[in-house]
């Protein structure tokens, strides 16, 4: 998501065909924190998964985001798992690169750390600017 989504009109008109009749909502950078996927219980054989997060509502919403909980069903976990697999980075939806907070350049951000002001950033530049963690084989 970028700054220029209006929290008022998250579906303008003309643009996100699909489920154009569906409420629409959106989770922003400072929700992003928020999204989970784990199993709906304690984990035991044969219990659904659920995805949970907070989506951001309206300037006028007396609640400044809605926690949203889906229940996936094993098949519906793994259909999720059919549309997100394989994907490149660049192939995902909205992309899933961002500007490195420390060098510059791209970064994927299954691959990157937040910096010190949540950015997200290569390992190797986090090592360098705030010092590696012990783990860290320089890899």
């Amino acid at each position: 998501m970028g700054d220029d989504v209006d929290p008022e009109d998250q579906r303008p008109d003309g643009h996100y065909h699909v489920d154009r009749d569906a409420d629409w909502c959106y989770v922003d950078d400072d929700l992003a924190g928020t999204i989970a996927l784990g199993p709906a219980t304690d984990g035991e054989p044969g219990d659904d998964w659920v995805l949970t997060l907070s989506a951001a509502m309206s300037d006028g919403d007396p609640e400044p985001a809605k926690r949203v909980a889906v229940r996936l069903t094993p098949w519906t976990l793994h259909e999720l798992y059919i549309e997100a697999r394989n994907l490149s980075p660049d192939a995902r939806q909205a992309g899933h690169t961002a500007e490195c907070g420390l060098c510059g350049e791209q970064v994927p951000l299954d691959r990157a750390w937040p910096d010190n002001r949540k950015r997200p950033c290569h390992l190797d530049c986090y090592a360098d600017a705030l010092g590696a963690p012990p783990w860290y084989d320089g890899q």
